[in-house]
């Protein structure tokens, strides 16, 4: 297995989700950038954003991914659901099911950039991620940003 890819482009909005801790927790928002880039990777898949990995691209080593079955499953599944076939699962296919991996990872990433865009004056990005999941449907609609943040852990 090799190493996983995301867009330098998206270093900013990883570090500060994945490596930047909130005032309020101390912790950053996600646990590591293998469970960000998981969640972005999801959330491509969900909003059938595919962004090809071509360019300067930053990368989460191999060894990383195999510390996590959820993480492993993902990086099988979200590639398999798109190719709809039980070949790209193949050993000699491994490129190509990482590289459909990233294209959802980096669309994802692109959506999570246009979530902090709409609300610019949320500087640590919580609310605006928040706000987000409710907007677009990913929050019940009789939940509220504000009211769910309290029950959230970041």
């Amino acid at each position: 297995m090799r190493s996983v890819k995301w867009l330098k482009t998206h270093e900013a909005l990883v570090r500060q989700f994945a490596e930047t801790a909130h005032p309020a927790s101390k912790k950053s928002i996600f646990p590591t950038m293998r469970e960000l880039i998981c969640f972005a990777a999801m959330l491509g898949f969900e909003k059938d954003a595919f962004v090809p990995p071509k360019g300067d691209m930053l990368e989460i080593d191999y060894r990383i991914w195999q510390n996590s079955e959820l993480a492993l499953d993902l990086l099988f599944l979200i590639p398999l659901a798109h190719r709809k076939s039980a070949e790209i699962l193949r050993e000699d296919a491994e490129d190509e099911m990482t590289e459909i991996f990233e294209g959802y990872a980096n669309g994802g990433l692109e959506i999570m950039k246009g979530w902090l865009n709409e609300k610019p004056d949320d500087l640590n990005g919580d609310r605006a991620f928040l706000a987000a999941m409710q907007k677009y449907g990913f929050l019940k609609p009789e939940h509220r940003a504000d009211e769910v943040l309290a029950d959230v852990e970041f």
